[in-house]
């Protein structure tokens, strides 16, 4: 503890360099605690959101299956279909507990005053998958023109059991106009059904104009330890489908994401890297500018591990500081940085972005991150109290 206030004491001497040093370490530390805790809350996120769906298997359309995948998580309309007969096919696989098909559409906004109304087709299998729904208000649908609605489109909309909602859009050769009536309103789900609006399949065919299509269909396997079996019988079924359970689609999101990573942790590596030369051009001045100082200290007795120690001290504070400012800066950024990310993902169509906050506190991150800022300061320290420890008294004082 002598060491570390007498090194705390050093480093005052010199506020501006000192504060420099420590500000170039911290920027680089707060993208580092960023980027790895995004990482963790993306994939748990994208882990709820999944479970969220109550299937073990996902069934799309032919194509990209990490695009559809976005689009099943989070809504959106979606150029190709499944034909609904695809359905009966899937249900006369061995092995499966429940099947529901599902139809997608979306109204998208057309100014920063709207929000995007994303229209989701079900029947009573999809609510057999829902084990986490709950009603706040009303229940399931009661007649062909029955509306329900997740907790945030209820809230922002006022909307109650009841009232009428009514959607208009012209498109090409027809036109989507239907009114419903709300029939339940849903508790929070802290998942994407918080803001979709829920229709009988058939009103959703009929709507917008897609008779015995489907987008996705979600299989639930009566035993998870063996599903390879169904996902293998799956795709012998039908050529038109593509059929993958939802942890390969976790790894595989996962796996683009870390790809991504790479790229961004290979900067912040170069941005750790200045800031270890700066800590080292700061503690290498202030030991040229000591070195009478450091004479008369070994002149009177310090041992020249004494001297090693005390401007190791000091390298460590300097980085230990930058290391915790680096990380209050991201939490204090935290809401900024998650909207930038999320915006970047949400325009590549094969990433899917979970909802919720991704970017928080976590001790595992954090103490990472600072072990890292304190082996920055030993290596960057190391060469300078070497050159102080070596330093002789006589000369050091004869050269003053």
């Amino acid at each position: 503890m002598v060491w570390f206030r007498l090194a705390l004491k050093n480093l005052l001497r010199r506020p501006v360099r000192t504060t420099l040093t420590v500000a170039g370490i911290a920027v680089a530390i707060a993208v580092l605690y960023s980027l790895l805790e995004f990482q963790r809350g993306y994939e748990r996120g994208l882990r709820e959101d999944l479970n969220a769906l109550g299937a073990h298997i996902m069934v799309v359309p032919k194509g990209c299956p990490y695009e559809a995948s976005t689009i099943v998580l989070h809504g959106g309309k979606w150029p190709r279909y499944l034909r609904e007969e695809y359905l009966e096919k899937v249900r006369a696989v061995p092995g499966i507990a429940e099947s529901a098909g599902i139809l997608m559409d979306a109204i998208i906004a057309k100014g920063a005053d709207e929000r995007n109304q994303i229209f989701v087709g079900v029947d009573e299998h999809f609510r057999r998958l829902r084990q986490n729904w709950q009603f706040r208000e009303g229940g399931w649908f009661t007649d062909d023109d029955s509306l329900i609605v997740g907790a945030n489109v209820a809230r922002e909309l006022k909307l109650r059991v009841g009232d009428t909602y009514r959607i208009r859009e012209p498109r090409g050769n027809f036109t989507v106009d239907a009114t419903f009536r709300v029939a339940g309103i849903l508790e929070p789900t802290a998942t994407q059904d918080d803001g979709f609006y829920f229709l009988p399949l058939a009103t959703v065919q009929r709507v917008f104009n897609l008779p015995d299509r489907i987008v996705v269909i979600l299989v639930k396997v009566k035993d998870v330890a063996n599903i390879t079996p169904v996902v293998d019988a799956l795709k012998k079924s039908e050529a038109n489908m593509n059929v993958f359970p939802l942890t390969e689609l976790l790894s595989a999101m996962g796996q683009l994401v870390n790809n991504t990573k790479v790229f961004v942790l290979a900067i912040v590596l170069v941005a750790i890297a200045v800031g270890a030369v700066g800590v080292l051009n700061t503690i290498l001045m202030a030991v040229f500018e000591r070195t009478r100082e450091i004479g008369m200290m070994k002149a009177v007795g310090a041992s020249a591990g004494d001297v090693f120690q005390l401007i190791c001290a000091e390298t460590i504070l300097m980085c230990a500081a930058g290391g915790l400012l680096g990380t209050g800066l991201a939490l204090a950024a935290s809401r900024g940085t998650e909207l930038f990310i999320k915006g970047v993902l949400a325009k590549t169509a094969l990433i899917s972005v979970p909802k919720g906050t991704l970017i928080g506190f976590s001790w595992p991150v954090f103490g990472a991150v600072m072990l890292l800022a304190v082996l920055l300061g030993l290596v960057a320290g190391a060469y300078p109290a070497w050159r102080a420890s070596a330093v002789s008294p006589v000369e050091a004082i004869r050269g003053e």
